[in-house]
């Protein structure tokens, strides 16, 4: 792959990890997460339903949105279930940690995809960071659980989506659909659980959700041009970068406790990400 593809690949991930905490720790604060969630996606809706109306047709591709949607809808309500079992600063990083080596481990095995001895060592180091970042944390075993769940299904409906847009006639069909299936679901079934009482909750967490849906478009956009240019375990490696931001965003909008071991596992994440990138030219 041309090296100018490759720093662009290596930029969408870096610029969707930056994103990608902010949007989670609104998501954590809300005070009903899944009528926050329905608005990240009624958001992604409005603002890509015309693209995807004068995008070149997802014809072909119709079965990966279809699966994408499911996996990614499954995924948050796992997610809002860990973050309602777990600090953020404890579950976001391990929810994301599992995911890099899974989807290596997928991109390997499903795409035939090899790393460079470089960006495999960068993998790991990322992994080791997360481990460590929750490492000596007080975790509920339910809130374990549904967190490695989370990670899990990222793997999972980042290989779908790494298929999706790289199949798709340009990257923009799958994008644009994406937002919209995803905003067609994810407000729906908002809307089904809470009923009645969706328009007081809309009013009480639409400047939260309204900012999330934006950061929301920014950070899985940018995720998906990532997937179409990289191998899926180095875009995810580079993505789940995010914990950095994560550590900064629990100690200052948050306030939650962040420790040395948490403050080093950090920098290991960081230290995989840079092992990544140089893997990359290797």
């Amino acid at each position: 792959m041309d090296p100018p593809l490759l720093v662009l690949g290596a930029i969408s991930a870096l610029l969707s990890a930056a994103t990608q905490a902010v949007a989670h720790a609104l998501l954590k604060s809300g005070r009903d997460k899944l009528v926050v969630r329905g608005l990240i996606g009624f958001v992604g809706l409005v603002v890509m339903a015309p693209v995807a109306w004068v995008a070149p047709s997802p014809e072909g591709i119709t079965g990966w949105l279809a699966a994408s949607a499911g996996l990614h809808a499954l995924y948050q309500l796992v997610l809002i279930r860990a973050y309602e079992a777990a600090d953020f600063s404890t579950a976001y990083p391990l929810a994301r940690g599992v995911a890099p080596l899974a989807t290596t481990v997928l991109g390997a095995w499903l795409l035939g995809e090899q790393l460079s001895g470089t960006s495999a060592l960068g993998v790991g180091v990322t992994t080791s960071g997360f481990v460590c970042l929750v490492a000596g944390a007080r975790l509920r075993p339910a809130g374990v659980v549904a967190a490695v769940t989370a990670g899990l299904l990222t793997a999972a409906y980042t290989w779908v989506d790494a298929q999706g847009v790289r199949l798709a006639p340009a990257p923009m069909t799958f994008i644009a659909w994406f937002f919209v299936c995803d905003g067609v679901v994810m407000s729906s079934l908002a809307l089904l659980t809470r009923g009645r009482r969706i328009v007081s909750l809309v009013r009480h967490e639409g400047r939260s959700g309204t900012i999330a849906g934006l950061a929301s478009l920014l950070t899985y956009g940018a995720a998906l041009v990532a997937l179409r240019l990289l191998p899926v375990g180095v875009a995810s490696a580079l993505r789940e970068t995010s914990v950095v931001f994560g550590v900064l965003v629990a100690r200052g909008l948050l306030r939650e406790t962040v420790g040395w071991r948490r403050a080093a596992g950090a920098l290991l994440v960081a230290c995989g990400g840079l092992l990544v990138l140089v893997g990359l030219h290797r």
